[in-house]
């Protein structure tokens, strides 16, 4: 069950040049074992073809989607696609808990949808129920070359190509150029001239002698979101959540590296770097932070206030590396498609919404990362000398550190939610790593979700 990257794929993608920014061209595109009935274009879009055996023309497709920020521009995209495909598509949208709910019943409820578009965590705990559908037969090489390496990784598990992407995610520092320079502060050029754990211990005290009060920003007001924020520090401290062997936390989640990373997050708030009592969002675009810990959904919001001093800075080398975090929202097809003989218009439909035109739709409205290389290409932020370009040159380069992919995702996500909570609280780090590791074990052996 173990999820594995498929290797030889990702070492071609990280020496992917990036000299064609400003090029929308992204070649030709050869057929895959559904040419029969898709027929794709150069930018991969699915082309309204049939064959003579029938195509997917007029077939009702449902689509069951987790409620978010693009619930409009989903919408619009879906109504496009139907156009486009001549097909009926039903797009229902739901919050992340009922959905979740929905599909562990569906198969018992006789409601299966066809196609379900959700966070990519949550993908292994149906892929194992037999609701998802392997993608290996549809997928075109095209498409998974275009991608960045961390979409690969986050659309592979078990061996197993299983979902497309639109979007990733991207994380660095936001920082204030200005308090920086006005502290003295080195300003990293890219994630190889990241600073090590001195400079940047170094960097917060000049900021905080400088007169900025707090000068990280690691949102306090959202525990659960550190789950994601602080992935690359757990992990360049040289610790993680889970052993990826095992499938299991104790001796990893509660080992002496990650702990090392949350001592390090309590020492924040203790030597005064951050204030554990902000309750409010708007902290770092206010002025009273140097440097916010935050992903790429707050980018229109911080351009508007920092205007030219809004910087990206990447996350400094705690001992074993520099890294960043990936994940997003993927597309799935459910065995049930499979099953109704709807396959070749699902397939249509994730091929046609992973074109460029419909990512860029996308991502104009969530901030996302582009998952096709090809689609950066065209957007001035993400070329070199862009201020997104960090972000690129860090999931290009293939230094995303994913979170556990699990069916235990939740079980481990709601634990740590609390683990830090109580971190910012006071408790200690090593207590509460242990306790949550324990717990969380449990549950998993329980439900035969370790992999050894």
């Amino acid at each position: 069950m173990k999820k594995k990257i498929l290797a030889g794929l990702l070492s071609a993608m990280m020496v992917v040049s990036l000299a064609a920014c400003g090029s929308t061209e992204t070649g030709a595109t050869t057929t895959d074992s559904k040419s029969e009935t898709t027929a794709n274009t150069a930018d991969g879009t699915a082309a309204a073809a049939t064959d003579a055996q029938g195509g997917y023309e007029g077939k009702e497709v449902k689509v069951w989607i987790s409620s978010g920020a693009e619930d409009d521009i989903y919408r619009e995209m879906f109504d496009k696609i139907e156009g486009d495909l001549n097909i009926t598509i039903t797009d229902e949208y739901y919050s992340k808990d009922e959905l979740d709910n929905k599909m562990q019943t569906s198969s018992i409820a006789g409601d299966m949808p066809d196609a379900v578009v959700a966070d990519y965590l949550l993908i292994p705990k149906y892929y194992e129920a037999g609701l998802v559908a392997n993608l290996d037969d549809y997928v075109t090489d095209e498409l998974m070359d275009d991608y960045l390496p961390s979409v690969v990784s986050e659309c592979t598990y078990n061996d197993h190509i299983i979902s497309v992407a639109q979007f990733d995610s991207g994380l660095a520092f936001w920082a204030n150029k200005s308090m920086l320079e006005n502290a003295g502060v080195r300003i990293p050029a890219d994630y190889k001239d990241a600073w090590d754990k001195a400079e940047f211990e170094d960097a917060l005290k000049k900021l905080k002698d400088s007169g900025v009060e707090w000068p990280i920003y690691v949102r306090q007001n959202k525990p659960s979101t550190e789950y994601y924020t602080w992935m690359p520090f757990v992990a360049s401290f040289g610790g993680d959540y889970m052993n990826r062997e095992t499938g299991l936390c104790t001796g990893t989640l509660d080992g002496d590296n990650t702990i090392a990373s949350f001592d390090f997050l309590a020492k924040l708030f203790t030597d005064g770097y951050a204030d554990a009592t902000c309750d409010y969002e708007d902290s770092f675009q206010k002025g009273e932070n140097a440097l916010a810990l935050y992903g790429h959904s707050k980018y229109q919001d911080y351009k508007a206030a920092l205007g030219d001093d809004l910087i990206l800075v990447p996350l400094p080398d705690m001992g074993h590396g520099v890294y960043t975090c990936s994940g997003s929202t993927v597309m799935i097809m459910t065995t049930g498609a499979q099953e109704s003989g709807k396959d070749d218009a699902v397939w249509a439909m994730l091929q046609e919404a992973t074109n460029p035109d419909y990512i860029k739709m996308v991502v104009d409205v969530n901030g996302a990362v582009p998952a096709r290389s090809s689609v950066m290409d065209a957007i001035p932020d993400y070329c070199e000398g862009g201020t997104l370009y960090l972000y690129r040159q860090q999931l290009e380069s293939g230094i995303s550190f994913l979170r556990p992919y699990t069916p235990a995702h939740m079980t481990i996500y709601d634990a740590m939610a609390s683990v830090i909570g109580n971190i910012y609280a006071g408790a200690d780090p090593a207590t509460e790593l242990h306790d949550a590791a324990a717990n969380i074990d449990e549950i998993i052996t329980e439900n035969g979700w370790n992999f050894q």
